[in-house]
C-alpha cells in the first residue's frame, strides 16, 4: 500500500475516532456492563425483597396472576397484557399492565412484581430503573432519535477498525508482541493501543456488524416501506417473516379460556418455563395467547407461538414447519451481539473485552493529543484533552453515583427512577464542570478517577451497614446475586483505585523533576544574554 494512502487512512482513523469516540466510549461502557443487566435488578431487588427458594409447584397459575395484575386497574382490554413467570433466578412473578391512556392514572404503578405464593403484590418493578436505564443508554443514549444516532456511529466505528487494521497490517503481529516500558509516554500509549486493539479485534466488528445490522433494520424497513410497499408495513414485515397476532375485538365475553393448559403444552413441549406470557384483548372472545421462551437447542434456541383462546387455533409458530431465513438471522445476529447463546463464562469475556475497547478509546484519544500538541493551538489540544476526561471518567463517575441512588433513594419515593436518572445526569454535569475548570489536566484524571473507586467502595459497604440482614438471607437461600455483584464492585473500587494511586505518584515524581531543573534552566537561558 502506498505510504500517502496509509497517511490519509490515518488521518481519517484519528479525526474519525476522536468525534465518535464520546458516544462510543457511553455505547462500550454502559453495555459492558448491560451483559450483567438481570443481575443488576436481582441486586438492586435482593435488600428489599427476600427471595424464597424457586417452587414451581407451589405457585399461582399464570391465569390467576393475569387476575390479580388487572384487578381494579383501568388497563386497556385491547392492548396486550404481559406476565413474566418466576424462574430459579427470579423466583417470581412480574406482570406488565398496558393501561387506559383516556383516564387520569398517571399516580398508579403497572409494572408489578408479585408474590407467586401468595398473590400480594410486592411492589412495583419501576422504582428499580437502574438496569434498564444504562441498557437505555448503550442502544439510544436515552434520547428521541438515539437508537439512529447510534447507527450512524456504529456504521463510523466499522470504518475506524477497517482502517485501523490497514494502518497497522505490516506491524500489526510484531507489534502485538512490543511493548516498550521504558520508551516515550507516547510509544507506550501507541503499544497499549495496538495490543488491546488486536486481542478485541474479532470481538469489535462482531459487535459493530451485528449493531449495524439492527439499525440498518429500521433504516430499510422505513425505505421498503415507504417505496415498495406504499407505507404498508404489517405486509412488509409479513414477508420478511416477522409475524405478530393481532386480536380482533368482538365485544363478547370469553368463556373458560384454556391460558393455563396451553402455557403448560409448552412447558411440556420444551421442558422449560416460558419468559414471557402476552394476553391481547384479555376478557374477549377473540383474544390471542402469545408464549415465547427458549428451546434449549441449537444456536439460537427461542421458541414462539401464538393461539387464538376461542379455539385454540395457532395464528403463527416459530420456529415452524417452514423457517424463515431472516427471521433465523436475526436471531444469530441478536445471540452474538448479547452473548446469550452460552453461560456467565461467555458474559465475563464480552464484558471484560468491552472495557478493553473502552480503554481502546481513551488511548486513541490521548494518541491524538499527543501527536499534535506542536501542530495545534493549545486551547485544541485542551480542549480535546478535557472533552476526553469529561466524556470518559465523567461517564463512569456518573454510573457509580447511579448505583448509589439506587441504594440510597428511599422506596416508595415518587418517580424513584426518574430520581436516579437525575443523580446520573447531575454527577456528569459535575464531573464536566470539573474537568473543564481544574487547571491539571492530569490531576483531574486522578481525582475523577479517585472518586470513582471511592463510589465502588461505598456501595457495599452500605449494603453491610444497612442491608447486613439481606446479605445474610442471601448467603443462607442460595440467591447471591446481591453479594456477587457487592464483590465485582468493590474489585472495581481496588483496581481503579490502584490505578489512581500509580499516576498520582507517576505524576508527582514528573512534577518533582520538572521543579529540580527550573533553577538550571533560568540558568541556561540567561548566560546567552549576559554574553
Amino acid at each position: 500500500m502506498r505510504k500517502e494512502t496509509i497517511l490519509n487512512n490515518t488521518e481519517a482513523h484519528g479525526w474519525l475516532g476522536l468525534i465518535i469516540s464520546a458516544l462510543l466510549f457511553v455505547v462500550f461502557f454502559t453495555g459492558s456492563i448491560s451483559f450483567f443487566r438481570h443481575e443488576i435488578e436481582q441486586w438492586a431487588l435482593q435488600v428489599h425483597y427476600q427471595l424464597e427458594e424457586y417452587d414451581p409447584d407451589g405457585y399461582l397459575s399464570v391465569s390467576e396472576i393475569f387476575e390479580i395484575a388487572l384487578e381494579g386497574r383501568a388497563y386497556n382490554p385491547q392492548e396486550p397484557q404481559f406476565v413474566y413467570p418466576p424462574t430459579e433466578a427470579e423466583p417470581y412473578y412480574r406482570a406488565y399492565v398496558n393501561v387506559n391512556l383516556s383516564e387520569d392514572i398517571a399516580s398508579e404503578d403497572y409494572y408489578l412484581l408479585i408474590n407467586p405464593k401468595t398473590g400480594e403484590i410486592m411492589g412495583s418493578m419501576e422504582d428499580f430503573f437502574l438496569a434498564d436505564f444504562i441498557y437505555i443508554l448503550h442502544y439510544s443514549l436515552n434520547l428521541p432519535l438515539g437508537s439512529y444516532l447510534i447507527g450512524l456511529v456504529t456504521l463510523a466505528f466499522l470504518y475506524i477498525i477497517f482502517s485501523g487494521v490497514l494502518i497497522h497490517a505490516k506491524d500489526m503481529i510484531r507489534g502485538f508482541f512490543r511493548y516498550r516500558s521504558d520508551g516515550r509516554a507516547r510509544s507506550q500509549l501507541l503499544d497499549i493501543h495496538n495490543i488491546v486493539g488486536v486481542i478485541s479485534l474479532p470481538y469489535t466488528i462482531m459487535l459493530a456488524v451485528t449493531g449495524l445490522i439492527f439499525n440498518l433494520l429500521i433504516i430499510y424497513q422505513i425505505a421498503f416501506a415507504l417505496i415498495l410497499y406504499q407505507g404498508n408495513t404489517e405486509a412488509l414485515l409479513s414477508d420478511a417473516g416477522i409475524v405478530s397476532s393481532s386480536a380482533k375485538w368482538q365485544n363478547i365475553a370469553w368463556q373458560s379460556p384454556p391460558i393455563d393448559e396451553l402455557y403448560e403444552q409448552q412447558i411440556d413441549r420444551w421442558s422449560s418455563i416460558p419468559t414471557q406470557v402476552r394476553i391481547t384483548g384479555y376478557g374477549d372472545h377473540g383474544a390471542t395467547l402469545e408464549l415465547f421462551g427458549e428451546t434449549g437447542e441449537g444456536f439460537n434456541g427461542r421458541y414462539s407461538i401464538s393461539y387464538n383462546l376461542s379455539d385454540r387455533s395457532v395464528n403463527y409458530s416459530d420456529p415452524g414447519s417452514d423457517p424463515n431465513m431472516v427471521t433465523q438471522g436475526i436471531g444469530v445476529v441478536g445471540s452474538l451481539h448479547f452473548g446469550n447463546f452460552a453461560g456467565i463464562d461467555l458474559r465475563t469475556i464480552y464484558f471484560l473485552l468491552g472495557l478493553a475497547v473502552c480503554a481502546l478509546i481513551v488511548t486513541g484519544n490521548m494518541l491524538w493529543v499527543r501527536q499534535r500538541e506542536k501542530t495545534l493551538s493549545s486551547a485544541a489540544v485542551n480542549f480535546v484533552g478535557r472533552f476526553t476526561l469529561a466524556s470518559t471518567a465523567g461517564v463512569a463517575l456518573a454510573c457509580a453515583a447511579a448505583f448509589i441512588a439506587e441504594r440510597l433513594l428511599p422506596m416508595g419515593l415518587t418517580d424513584r427512577g426518574g430520581m436516579l436518572v437525575n443523580c446520573f445526569i447531575s454527577t456528569l454535569l459535575a464531573a464536566t464542570g470539573y474537568a473543564w475548570l481544574v487547571k491539571n489536566r492530569s490531576l483531574a484524571l486522578v481525582r475523577l478517577l479517585q472518586c470513582f473507586a471511592a463510589l465502588c467502595a461505598l456501595i457495599p459497604l452500605i449494603d453491610i451497614v444497612l442491608f447486613s440482614d439481606a446479605l445474610s438471607a442471601a448467603a443462607r437461600s442460595g440467591h447471591l446475586t446481591l453479594i456477587s455483584v457487592d464483590v465485582v464492585i468493590l474489585s472495581f473500587a481496588l483496581l481503579v483505585g490502584y490505578i489512581s494511586w500509580h499516576l498520582g505518584k507517576q505524576g508527582g515524581q514528573a512534577t518533582k523533576q520538572q521543579t529540580a531543573k527550573e533553577p538550571l534552566s533560568s540558568t541556561d537561558f540567561s548566560a546567552p544574554t549576559s554574553q
